[in-house]
């Protein structure tokens, strides 16, 4: 166990130094920069057919190997995540323009943005990629490790984590990855063509250094309702900050 509290704090100390300078590492063995392929192309390689086996695009040739797991198993995992004294992440109510464009889940089905974000109860939202070792692991772990809390608050809600690293990110590594973080069904992961998805970062105001997802930024969106304000939150986040950020808006009575 100490090992791994030591492996979980290293992690997620590498984390915060990361989203709080705005420097980036270099690409290792575990999290290959696509920037050999080109700034701003379709990546997935196809258009997105009908028809299209998204299954059989797999990379076998590149090394992306999706990096240990800091622990759904440990209940300790993301409070382990503590931020240096004086580290806040920050809070702002925007309103969002939804891209009429379509990814595909977990299973490959087709999966209207615009319409997924008219969900009649509230939603969280974040952008990932699965490949990542940085603050990918520690936001996943959050929404993960708070899915029963957020159940016994309002269990209409709805988690929606969508792939910057599309042409890595398959829908069964999208399943691979689910599972990792013990995801439930109203957790949706989503994954698709790099403009579209692209689409859907500027919508949010979540653009990254040179379109280069290893400077992406520790973004987390929540909504109470369709036609509310998103709740912009900049920063790593621990599983009792996230439930204690969707209480107040969903049952602000309690505070």
């Amino acid at each position: 166990m100490k090992h791994f509290e030591g492996l979980a704090t290293a992690v997620s100390a590498f984390a915060l130094m990361v989203a709080a300078s705005g420097f980036a590492l270099a690409a290792s063995d575990t999290e290959m920069d696509h920037s050999a392929h080109g700034d701003g192309h379709t990546m997935m390689g196809h258009e997105n057919a009908e028809g299209h086996d998204m299954e059989a695009h797999d990379h076998g040739a590149s090394d992306h190997r999706m990096p240990t797991h800091i622990g759904m198993d440990d209940g300790n995992a993301v409070e382990l995540a503590a931020r240096p004294d004086g580290f806040q992440y920050q809070r702002s109510r925007n309103a969002y323009e939804m891209p009429d464009v379509t990814l595909r889940d977990s299973r490959a089905r087709k999966v209207n943005v615009a319409e997924l974000m008219e969900y009649d109860g509230p939603v969280l939202l974040n952008f990932i990629f699965t490949s990542c070792a940085t603050i990918c692991p520690v936001m996943s772990a959050t929404f993960g490790q708070t899915q029963d809390e957020l159940k016994a608050i309002d269990e209409n809600y709805l988690m929606v984590s969508i792939s910057i690293d599309p042409e890595y990110d398959t829908p069964r590594r999208l399943r691979e990855y689910a599972k990792l973080h013990d995801a439930h069904d109203n957790w949706v992961l989503l994954t698709g063509q790099f403009d579209d998805i692209f689409q859907v970062v500027r919508a949010f105001d979540a653009i990254y250094k040179g379109e280069n997802k290893m400077y992406h930024r520790p973004l987390t969106f929540l909504r109470e309702g369709p036609d509310a304000k998103w709740l912009r939150l900049e920063g790593l986040l621990s599983s009792a900050e996230l439930a204690a950020e969707y209480t107040e808006l969903v049952n602000p009575e309690v505070n």
